[in-house]
């Protein structure tokens, strides 16, 4: 196993047991699926660098980019996911989800 894939497997491991290494688009990266028709992508962990940060790419129904957050250093990559997660509940409380509110989500620049 080489060292990159031990690193991006710890950091995996530490994040919980919600997480996994799933390849997408050729890429090693760590995946998470929150269950609701979203889940991330989180891209830049395949090295062995601890300084590399990542992107997060909030997923709907798999083929739709809703949301990303570049950027994100590794210790915080757990709780911009917490916050993404948040969000995609209370987008689907507020009742119907529509490509324009995908869309509006994709703009704005927070979290």
């Amino acid at each position: 196993m080489s060292t990159c894939n031990t690193k991006q497997n710890a950091l995996c491991k530490s994040l919980g047991p919600d997480y996994r290494i799933r390849t997408i688009d050729l890429e090693r990266c760590i995946y998470r699926d929150f269950g609701n028709g979203f889940d991330v992508e989180v891209s830049g962990t395949h090295t062995t660098s601890e300084r590399k940060t990542a992107t997060i790419y909030l997923w709907y129904n798999a083929r739709t980019i809703a949301k990303i957050v570049s950027d994100v250093k590794r210790d915080d990559i757990g709780k911009v996911v917490d916050e993404l997660y948040k969000l995609t509940c209370e987008l689907l409380a507020d009742g119907e989800l529509c490509e324009e509110k995908i869309r509006e989500l994709r703009r704005t620049r927070s979290l």
